[in-house]
């Protein structure tokens, strides 16, 4: 404002025609006037405050957002999905300084916008509730870390291997599985390549049919989100087994040696094994066989192909009556020309030849022996010397023919007076 050396001729005169009036001074007149002057002045804070606020709070939300939508720089495998939370925020009360009052004559303190934040397991963003100043709400944003993955430390250890007991075999053979680097966490199961599953670490299975078969170990990790499928580095190899059968005949005809003729009908063996249930077997292929005694007898065949695998089959066989070469029970050689000497009956028809033993039954001692059907024993120790006592001796005869006469026959007989 200029002085009144400065002051222009009007403003003079308009000074010096006003002076002589005078307006009352009102101090609530004055004061109603710089509260009004105030409140403007304490308007314009407000609008400026509520603008930074605003900005900050849009700037941590996109802050947050964008920390949710970078993928994990560490973690690996499974991803978490985290929905971003909605901020609403609302102007604050800010004033010019901690020393403004409100209307009521209160201070009010401006709170700083990054005030409260705090970082832990869990991020949290605070801001104020709507329609309250004074208790902000709270927003948790759960940081999520990676697990291990196919990529984890537990992939990363030595390669799984499995090792069956063996690798070939027949049907029936029972194979087990050990693994090498078994995971020891998720879930396991085992395909055998046959329809059948085990869920077993180290399981043991029976394989009933020929073939070529792949066993696979399927792992998954805890979360199932991972599976691996492990083929065994050997196929299994099932070899074809043979097929046991036979038919028997009996042969029961005058002057002849009653027995059985075997037929064997197997298909893929190589070697034969019977078995007649009496005690004695054969390994001819088609075998005739003497039963001696009368009853019932199972007859197995065994059979072997060039891989090992065996099969068996067998048969149930009833024998009426015994067989002993036709010998009696008894003689008299008392020269009364009835039964006066002894040989079993069928070796004078049979035309075969033999050789007959005749032994003292208390004693032990030979008193005959003869290897032609023309010389039965007629009681005396070598047919020459002195009478045998009356008694009980034993008689043995060895066909030459062998397993087709019987082999080998024994018998008691009574030396009676």
């Amino acid at each position: 404002m200029r002085n009144m050396k400065g002051q222009d001729a009007f403003e003079r005169s308009l000074k010096e025609a006003l002076e002589p009036y005078e307006v009352p001074y009102n101090s609530s007149d004055w004061a109603q006037l710089e509260k009004r002057l105030d409140e403007d002045k304490r308007s314009s804070w407000h609008s400026s405050a509520a603008l930074f606020v605003l900005l900050l709070g849009g700037g941590l939300a996109v802050a947050t957002t964008l920390q949710m939508l970078l993928p994990d720089p560490i973690g690996s495998g499974e991803v978490a999905v985290v929905q971003a939370p909605q901020l609403e925020i609302e102007p604050a009360s800010v004033t010019p300084s901690a020393l403004d009052s409100s209307a009521d004559g209160e201070p009010v303190v401006a709170k700083d916008a990054g005030e409260g934040m705090s970082t832990a397991d869990e991020d949290v963003a605070k801001a104020p509730s709507k329609g309250s100043h004074d208790k902000p709400s709270t927003v948790a944003v759960t940081a999520i870390t990676g697990t291990d993955g196919p990529d984890g430390p537990e992939a990363a250890s030595t390669a799984v291997s499995i090792r069956p007991s063996v690798t070939e075999g027949c049907p029936g053979t029972t194979i087990e599985f050990d693994v090498e680097n078994m995971p020891r966490t998720g879930m396991h199961l085992w395909n055998f390549g046959d329809g059948s599953f085990s869920n077993k670490p180290k399981p043991s299975h029976t394989f009933s049919k020929a073939g070529k078969y792949e066993v696979m170990l399927s792992h998954s990790s805890m979360g199932g989100g991972n599976i691996q499928n492990k083929p065994a580095s050997d196929l299994i190899v099932i070899h074809e087994a043979p097929d046991a059968a036979f038919n028997h005949l009996k042969q029961e005809y005058d002057n002849t040696v009653p027995s059985v003729h075997f037929e064997n009908r197997s298909q893929g063996g190589h070697d034969h094994v019977w078995d007649f249930g009496d005690g004695t077997s054969s390994t001819i292929a088609h075998p005739d066989h003497v039963f001696k005694k009368k009853g019932s007898y199972t007859v197995s065949l065994t059979v072997t192909n060039e891989n090992g695998c065996v099969d068996r089959f067998e048969q149930k066989i009833k024998i009426d009556n015994d067989y002993d070469l036709l010998a009696q029970d008894t003689f008299s050689p008392n020269g009364d020309g009835l039964e006066d000497v002894f040989i079993p009956e069928a070796l004078k028809t049979l035309g075969v030849k033999f050789h007959l033993s005749i032994f003292d039954a208390k004693s032990g001692q030979l008193v005959y022996e003869t290897s032609d059907h023309t010389r039965p024993w007629n009681g005396r120790i070598g047919n020459r010397g002195e009478m045998c006592a009356t008694g009980d001796y034993m008689w043995m005869v060895e066909m030459k023919d062998g397993e087709k006469l019987g082999g080998s026959y024994n018998g008691t007989i009574g030396l009676l007076r």
